[in-house]
């Protein structure tokens, strides 16, 4: 895609409006509006970026027509109307996008008609609404629910195909033995040039629509949820099941999925690109059965996890009525607790390195009780430092490093898993 001219400074805007408004560009970019037209998706990166590192640019057609279109400084304008075509393809796309699948974004991205400086702008409260209604029932406590779960569906959509872009573009290098061994020694097994690694991001409008039902789905029941149509438990209550329907059918994912991809990404460094991310609905049994894998989330996130649960030790478990979750300790050591119930204070995450449903590859489960738990278990992963505690925890010594899975805890503070430390260790022996 086109790149920004150098010696263009970058802006004042707050961080935290430039991530809203690079988290938008990238979310339209891999849109199905636009991920099919290379030229539009370069046309539209191009002139944002360019108001996001300058919000003063006024962005003009020759400009377009050399940087993205690749013409000459002085070709004529007048005859050649590439850019104009582009940018009016462009503003009918982009009306489908908020019309459609963006619908519920909360700022608005346009490109005015007769120029090509795009422009954002907050969405007015018609636009946004969603205009549900819960009627108050006995027993029931969803008009909470609804407002929460009304920021969830604009907060959670995120793209992590441009993690793997970015750093192709950087041309990171790969982990390397002589600074990494411990990375080394678990990653390049998932990192075979003889099989795909894939990696399965957690699906939150799952966890949102399982809290709207009052229970976890199954993998059958979630490959089949589609298909079946609106949920017998909400028919008594048609508005809150059309806004069940809408949750549950979009494509989101946590921070905790996003962050974890980058990081994963990084260690693989140049060659990012052989790695393939899918939403859990879009997975098949045969990649977990034949590749390599990695399942983020829990079992209530991430179904597919649910494959290798009853091979481990330390096994997710989900109150539904307290809306706390844990671990439970099956083969209790001594002085090990049978039980790891997290509190608002405390967080687990295991995670578990094991064959694959066919022994010819390695699945990587990492599950923590909530986001901030699985995000401290991706920080933990891809740790050189971390990794070698826990090899050494293990019993290991140089080589590849051996299937395990491990238990840990830490004290959230504001929201955050500050330091993993860990609780229990087993190792996993396949089966000969």
């Amino acid at each position: 895609m086109a790149t920004i001219p150098r010696g263009i400074v970058k802006s004042e805007l707050k961080p935290a409006v430039y991530r809203e408004r690079y988290g938008l560009l990238q979310r339209i970019l891999w849109s199905h509006q636009f991920e099919r037209s290379e030229r539009l998706r370069a046309f539209l990166e191009y002139v944002t970026n360019r108001v996001l590192v300058d919000p003063d640019a006024e962005v003009h057609e020759q400009e377009i027509g050399c940087q993205v279109f690749e013409r000459r400084p002085d070709y004529d304008t007048s005859s050649d109307n590439i850019v104009r075509v582009s940018a009016s393809q462009i503003r009918k796309k982009l009306e489908e996008y908020f019309q459609g699948e963006g619908a519920s974004e909360p700022i608005v991205l346009d490109i005015p008609k007769g120029q090509y400086t795009p422009i954002f702008r907050e969405r007015v409260a018609t636009e946004f609404s969603l205009a549900i209604q819960v009627p108050p029932q006995p027993g029931l406590v969803w008009q909470k629910e609804v407002s929460f779960l009304r920021f969830a569906v604009t907060g959670l959509i995120l793209t992590l195909v441009i993690c793997i872009g970015f750093l192709v573009r950087q041309h990171r290098n790969p982990i390397s033995q002589t600074n990494s061994p411990a990375l080394t020694a678990l990653w390049t097994n998932l990192f075979s040039a003889s099989r795909p690694t894939s990696i399965v991001v957690s699906d939150s409008s799952l966890s949102l629509y399982e809290d709207l039902l009052g229970r976890q789905f199954s993998l059958a029941d979630y490959l089949t949820a589609h298909s079946r149509g609106p949920d017998p438990s909400l028919a008594t209550n048609p508005a809150l099941g059309r806004f069940a329907r809408l949750v549950f059918g979009r494509s989101l994912t946590s921070g905790a999925s996003a962050g974890t991809v980058y990081r994963i990404a990084e260690l693989k460094g140049h060659e990012a690109s052989g790695l393939h991310i899918f939403q859990p609905r879009d997975f098949t049994m045969s990649s977990i059965k034949f590749g390599n894998v990695v399942l983020l989330g829990s079992p209530r996130a991430n179904p597919w996890v649910e494959l290798i649960e009853n091979k481990l030790t330390f096994r997710y478990v989900y109150d539904q009525a307290s809306h706390y979750s844990g671990f439970q300790n099956l083969a209790p050591k001594k002085g090990e607790a049978s039980s790891f119930p997290t509190d608002a204070r405390t967080s687990y995450c295991r995670i578990a390195y094991l064959p694959n449903l066919s022994g010819n590859g390695s699945i990587l489960n990492i599950a923590g009780t909530e986001t901030e738990g699985t995000e401290g278990g991706g920080e933990y992963i891809t740790s050189e430092k971390s990794l070698e505690q826990l090899r050494q925890n293990l019993g290991a010594g140089a080589g590849p490093f051996p299937y395990f899975e491990v238990l840990l805890r830490s004290e959230r503070v504001g929201g955050a898993t500050p330091q993993l430390t860990i609780i229990a260790t087993r190792l996993i022996h396949p089966p000969i």
